[in-house]
């Protein structure tokens, strides 16, 4: 995606039609494999199998990073990205900062409505459920207790939105959030793969392409520009007006 398509005001069918192709392609591909790849089951042992006795400080690290408390934090980290850029970036007015933010925002939304409600009866197993041996960290460290398992773990939603955020932070927001989201996806994406919660395929096609399947009609549409009317709109009369001026 290039920074010359930014200011993009009208439907790109050419991209459009690729990225919608490419993603119809990976789904249809792997949809008779349950969505996993070949290499599924030896990384699940690999990073599985790396939570052994006596490794304390890697126990915890990834007990703690599958935890509702880091899911938290996780949010919070990507709000205050949003947040810093809307109020100390001033390379861009205040209303396109504020409407690129809402853009990813309901990208996330779109998102988390996708999976809840297009795959409330796709059942898809954990690999935790389905092979062994496995190593249960919740046997390894006491101090927090974590889920390591669903019947529902395609796709997933923390790659998800990880990776929205990398492919708009990278296009809208500028080199150095991309970079720090990027590191941070990374991070967001890996722990179930360590705990048992998800499948590899669940984040390299269940994430990737969910992410890349709505990014796509967020930024080869109109959409930015109906997002800018709806902020300039708001923002065209006091008091918001005012504010607005004392952070362009």
């Amino acid at each position: 995606m290039k920074n010359s398509d930014q200011n993009l005001s009208s439907w790109n069918f050419k991209k459009l039609f690729m990225g919608n192709l490419i993603v119809g392609l990976t789904v249809y591909f792997f949809i008779d494999h349950e969505f996993k790849t070949p290499w599924d089951e030896q990384i699940f042992f690999y990073l599985n199998g790396s939570l052994q006795e006596g490794r304390t400080l890697w126990n915890n690290y990834w007990a703690f990073t599958n935890s509702k408390i880091f899911d938290s934090l996780s949010g919070l980290f990507l709000a205050s990205l949003c947040l810093w850029y809307i109020l100390l970036n001033r390379e861009t007015s205040f209303q396109e900062r504020l409407a690129r933010v809402f853009l990813l925002v309901i990208s996330v939304v779109i998102t988390m409505i996708i999976i809840s409600r297009g795959f409330e009866l796709y059942y898809h197993q954990s690999p935790s459920q389905v092979l062994s041996p496995f190593i249960n960290i919740n046997d390894l460290v006491s101090w927090i207790e974590v889920k390591t398992g669903t019947r529902k773990s395609f796709p997933s939603d923390h790659a998800a939105i990880s990776f929205i955020s990398v492919i708009f932070m990278w296009r809208y927001f500028g080199t150095s959030y991309g970079i720090l989201v990027s590191c941070f996806a990374l991070i967001n994406a890996s722990p179930r793969l360590v705990g048992g919660g998800h499948w590899f395929g669940d984040v390299a096609i269940g994430g990737v392409f969910l992410a890349l399947m709505v990014t796509i009609w967020m930024i080869y549409t109109p959409m930015l520009t109906l997002m800018r009317k709806v902020v300039y709109w708001f923002f065209v009369k006091e008091p918001l007006a005012s504010l607005s001026k004392n952070w362009n």
